[in-house]
């Protein structure tokens, strides 16, 4: 196992329990509107963006790759994921030791160490060994550890559907989460994603195994929005939209939610000899998992995409109650941004733009 660190930027949650400084942070999106609302260019986000990477010592061939990941988040219509979370994890930027290096291989499974590396380069190094490994052998399985965090998981699982394979992918985080009639966190949030290749493109989901993301959290208790009702539970176990009482997020689906989050805390964590449960209590001690499916190694060719885009075809055919038809997951944001970018504008809360100007000017510690 890669030598836990206790430090860094991933501390506990009382961390975040700052006085409300509704003049310097964003409130919840899907929460009441609290904060006045800029109209911005989106390319006057990605330059305050790329010059903050630049104070902040990222290397130059991966600032466009940082830049363009957490933008797509924006985009995309998750901005917990997006500019609030670059806006955050700047800071840590810094910190990096260099690029991830394998500590372990055989066969198709590989696990890194991702040397302090920021998130979306780290990620990026683990997709391209997967998917090299599911070229020669049918399945690439990486496990990594030790990296800065990222921001929405679609972005990785698109690029080894692209590549014409199935991506699957996962990340736990300290025992933040709890399952229907529970009171004590023991699961990470526990996100997934996975992508599979189609004749006309990808088709992606992207999701939390908790009703809600931590970044809700996170940004609630920055700017002292109420929390989304029924997501997180307070001490007793009681649901609470207060950001303050708030002790855990609760695991989606009851049984069935708590059984896929019990699968991704194995796979993202003692697959790979990573820890789990108490055990991840940092940053450095999160557990990564990407995995590339080929699935040409089933002796069928490509027939893989023109079955998927077939079966692609017969749902959104499918109609709805309402006499509509069904969206496949990931669509709405991938069509959100498609949008955003032919208008080239975006809208952001005027106090998160004026922490990425912050970011941009070199302050790197004002929240």
């Amino acid at each position: 196992m890669i030598p836990a660190h206790k430090t860094g930027p991933h501390q506990p949650l009382p961390s975040y329990a700052k006085p409300a400084d509704r003049d310097s942070a964003p409130p919840v999106r899907f929460g009441p509107a609290e904060a006045a609302r800029l109209d911005v260019g989106i390319d006057d986000v990605r330059a305050l963006m790329t010059t903050a990477c630049t104070r902040a010592g990222v290397p130059g061939g991966g600032i466009g790759r940082v830049v363009e990941h957490y933008l797509d988040g924006e985009l995309r219509g998750k901005p917990w994921h997006g500019v609030a979370k670059f806006a955050f994890e700047s800071q840590f930027f810094s910190q990096r030791i260099g690029p991830p290096h394998i500590k372990h291989e055989r066969g198709a499974m590989a696990v890194v160490d991702g040397r302090r590396e920021i998130g979306p380069l780290s990620a990026d190094f683990a997709v391209r060994l997967a998917a090299r490994k599911a070229r020669r052998l049918g399945v690439g399985i990486v496990g990594m550890v030790n990296t800065q965090r990222y921001g929405i998981l679609a972005s990785w699982s698109e690029q080894i559907a692209e590549r014409g394979l199935v991506g699957l992918m996962a990340n736990t985080s300290r025992p933040e989460a709890t399952v229907h009639g529970a009171r004590t966190p023991f699961l990470g949030v526990n996100p997934v994603s996975f992508a599979f290749p189609t004749s006309d493109g990808t088709v992606s989901a992207d999701m939390s195994t908790t009703l809600a993301p931590m970044g809700v959290l996170w940004e609630a208790r920055r700017s002292g929005s109420p929390l989304p009702p029924d997501c997180f539970v307070d001490e007793h176990g009681a649901f609470t939209d207060d950001p303050g009482a708030a002790r855990a997020a609760m695991v989606f689906g009851e049984h069935r939610g708590f059984a896929l989050s019990l699968l991704i805390q194995v796979l993202t964590g003692s697959l790979f000899g990573f820890p789990m449960g108490d055990g991840v209590d940092s940053t450095w001690t999160t557990g990564y998992t990407f995995i590339a499916l080929d699935p040409t190694f089933a002796g069928q060719g490509d027939s893989h995409l023109a079955a998927n885009t077939s079966l692609v075809e017969t749902i959104r055919q499918a109609a709805t109650s309402e006499g509509g038809s069904v969206r496949l997951p990931g669509q709405e944001g991938k069509d959100r941004a498609a949008r955003a970018r032919q208008t080239g504008r975006i809208e952001l809360d005027e106090a998160l733009y004026r922490r990425l100007q912050a970011r941009a000017a070199g302050d790197f510690t004002s929240d």
